[in-house]
């Protein structure tokens, strides 16, 4: 959901004009103006009314929620949503993702006026409804009886008799310009009895939460969540769990925090928020090899098979969270618009696959299969020549998911090569994201123009980007990775990379990728 931009209320205070406006704001004004710069007692006025509109500011933009679990079985939601303002417009998000027909799940919506009067609604289309007056509460229930597909289990809300994942993205309506718009929600939890919540949100009571970003807030609900935390830096990084798992909440904050601390260094950057993972068990008893994630915000959402030995369970979970756990930096951390998936996706499995093996989470024999088994997904792509990065990213959701991860991920590999073997390894891709976090956190900038302006200062040339990122430009593992002693042989069964036949300069190079 968009969220609605208002002018900080400091500003308005500061602004010159009259005295005669009727409004509390310019009140307020009027009496910073003329009274006495002596008075003790008259400055506390004007505090406690500066107080008193910068919280009507906030209230008058918030949309207050109470959110009911009336079954588990069928599963069933009960929404109930007072807006700031009497609105005009009912509207739900039926897309997220790939994942089409989320407003379907809409049942029994209604409407009442201010003074709680029932208004009439017709429903236009999945997820649009016509009010036939301005209305002030809405209530609708959402059936989530219908299974989600376990790969969609992280991106979407869904409910069960052992848990719930909310998503407050597809579950509340819409913020349409107009009085009725919001940019906050205050959230009250009825959950059934010996269930609890954890939240990336900000938690008032036992069950009520604040977000200004209610289109990145998460709530994991249900019987006996495990939770555990830990400061990294300033912040807390905190870990829940639901369900049964061979291992403990403290050997996943062990794991988790780890990643973290290596991504404050190697970014330069310290999280500014608090983060969360919640880790809940792929549905049907599958093997940690099924996973499914998603990062929001601040939150890490993480759908991973829970049948296994605790070894299985650890390893596969150190390497998902290597790339996870990288996106509460990139994107969520960086001030950047446009698209962008290119970087943040295929650039962010390169180093999360290169963080596997700087916590020598995997061998530089199975860094090398990776590759292999990326450059053959890649060869398989029928966008592979058709589409720039750039293009593909824009298309993500459509038809070149393909690209964005594999293709992107290719060129971070030979990006990295390249800067290592021209500066005798003193740097590499890890210096790209130092430079990205000093620039641009604090202003907003075009991504791909920041980015791209960035890779090219570090190779110290413009033709890199402009033929694997701007432009089409193929990939041929075979020519590029010989001149650094990696051999390509194509079988049967796929490519296979090799450094069997690297010479002395060539072995200091890869040792030089192994290490660092």
């Amino acid at each position: 959901m968009p969220a609605i931009t208002v002018k900080p209320t400091l500003r308005l205070l500061v602004h010159p004009d009259s005295c005669s406006r009727p409004s509390l704001f310019w009140g307020v004004v009027c009496l910073r103006n003329c009274l006495a710069p002596g008075s003790t007692r008259q400055r506390l006025i004007v505090i406690a009314l500066i107080a008193l509109v910068a919280s009507a500011g906030v209230k008058a933009q918030t949309l207050k929620v109470r959110l009911a679990i009336a079954s588990t079985a069928p599963a069933r939601i009960k929404m109930t949503v007072e807006f700031p303002a009497p609105a005009d417009v009912l509207s739900f998000p039926n897309a997220y993702g790939a994942v089409l027909g989320l407003a379907e799940r809409i049942e029994n919506v209604e409407a009442r006026g201010a003074s709680g009067q029932v208004v009439a609604v017709r429903k236009l289309a999945p997820g649009e409804f016509q009010i036939s007056e301005k209305f002030h509460q809405t209530s609708y229930e959402l059936n989530l009886s219908e299974p989600i597909p376990p790969a969609q289990g992280a991106h979407v809300s869904g409910l069960n008799r052992e848990r719930g994942l909310l998503m407050l993205a597809d579950l509340l309506p819409r913020s349409i310009k107009g009085s009725g718009a919001f940019s906050a929600v205050l959230i009250q939890l009825e959950l059934p009895a010996g269930w609890s919540a954890a939240s990336n949100a900000e938690k008032r009571t036992s069950l009520t939460y604040f977000t200004e970003e209610p289109d990145k807030t998460v709530f994991l609900i249900g019987p006996q969540l495990q939770e555990k935390s830990e400061h990294i830096g300033a912040r807390n990084f905190s870990v829940v769990l639901s369900g049964n798992w061979p291992i403990a909440d403290k050997d996943v904050l062990k794991i988790a925090g780890k990643i973290a601390q290596e991504y404050s260094k190697l970014t330069g950057f310290e999280l500014k928020r608090n983060a969360v993972l919640m880790l809940v068990p792929f549905p049907d008893d599958a093997p940690p090899t099924r996973w499914t994630a998603e990062t929001r915000g601040n939150a890490v959402v993480l759908l991973l098979g829970s049948r296994g030995k605790a070894k299985q369970v650890k390893s596969r979970l150190g390497l998902v969270l290597a790339h996870e756990v990288f996106h509460l930096w990139v994107p969520n951390s960086l001030n950047l618009e446009g698209d962008y998936d290119w970087f943040f996706e295929g650039f962010t499995v390169y180093q999360a696959l290169r963080m596997d093996l700087r916590l020598r989470l995997i061998s530089f024999n199975d860094y090398l299969d990776t590759i292999a088994r990326v450059y053959d997904s890649y060869l398989s792509s029928p966008d592979r020549d058709n589409l720039s990065l750039i293009n593909a990213s824009e298309r993500r959701w459509t038809t070149s998911s393909s690209v964005v991860y594999d293709k992107a991920m290719l060129v971070a590999f030979l990006y990295d090569l390249q800067l290592r073997a021209g500066s005798a390894c003193k740097t590499s891709s890890d210096d790209l994201y130092v430079q990205l976090f000093q620039r641009v956190t604090t202003r907003q900038a075009d991504a791909n123009e920041t980015i791209i302006g960035i890779l090219n200062e570090q190779v110290g040339q413009q033709s890199f980007a402009r033929q694997y990122i701007e432009g089409v430009g193929i990939i041929n593992l075979e020519s590029v990775l010989s001149p650094y002693g990696i051999t390509v042989t194509r079988t049967s069964s796929g490519t296979k990379l090799s450094t069997d036949h690297a010479d002395k300069e060539q072995k200091k190079l890869l040792n030089c990728l192994a290490r660092k």
